[in-house]
């Protein structure tokens, strides 16, 4: 796994580009958003949600906005923190590692987490699963989305900016191996090819699951 300083040092330094560039891009993403409104809808009441891996918040601000009020932000650059708060002070956002949750079990009726699993490799894949599965409540749900493929794609800018960052793919198959091997319940499991103009262009893959 490459570390978490490089990781940190990587969104710290995009967040306020990011911010700007990424506060609109559900407005092109159909399938994104009948997903989260469906997502919410479901578990809007069922407790405290978290949005791991939250970046300058535009996807917490979209289930906020669709009925999930009692949620959560949470990323691990302090920086990505710093915007979305900016962005949406009516949201609460904090730091947080999702390999080590600083949540007691049981704390999260639900949890989001977009693209917040693709800077690690499978043992860290397995601590990420196995640690939002800990801090769900029993029937607590889970979705995340990621790179579908086996490439990893490394950067050295974004933004105009000097960064060092690998970016992971991950076959289906394993991911749902992975959070079978959590004890998670699938309940759904979906790929897309990349939107024109909107999009990284790779195929993109969501996963819905349950803690029984």
């Amino acid at each position: 796994m490459q570390s978490l300083n490089k990781i940190i040092t990587t969104y710290n330094t995009v967040a306020n580009d990011y911010a700007a560039e990424r506060s609109d891009e559900l407005s092109k993403k159909p399938l994104d958003r009948l997903l989260l409104k469906e997502f919410a809808r479901l578990n809007a009441g069922k407790g405290p949600m978290a949005d791991f891996g939250c970046g300058p918040g535009h996807t917490t601000k979209f289930l906020y906005d669709n009925g999930a009020t009692d949620i959560t932000g949470i990323d691990i650059a302090e920086a990505m923190v710093q915007a979305a708060g900016r962005l949406f002070p009516q949201i609460p956002f904090e730091t947080g590692n999702l390999l080590k949750l600083d949540y007691p079990s049981g704390h999260f009726g639900a949890a989001l987490a977009f693209y917040a699993i693709v800077h690690f490799r499978d043992a860290e894949l397995a601590t990420a699963f196995s640690e939002v599965y800990r801090v769900l409540k029993p029937g607590g749900q889970f979705l995340f989305s990621f790179h579908v493929g086996e490439e990893t794609v490394h950067f050295d800018k974004a933004r105009d900016k000097e960064v060092d960052i690998d970016l992971y793919f991950f076959p289906m198959d394993k991911i749902l191996r992975l959070v079978t091997q959590a004890s998670f319940t699938q309940l759904d499991a979906i790929e897309r090819y990349p939107y024109k103009d909107a999009d990284y262009p790779s195929k993109r893959g969501y996963v819905w699951v349950e803690k029984q």
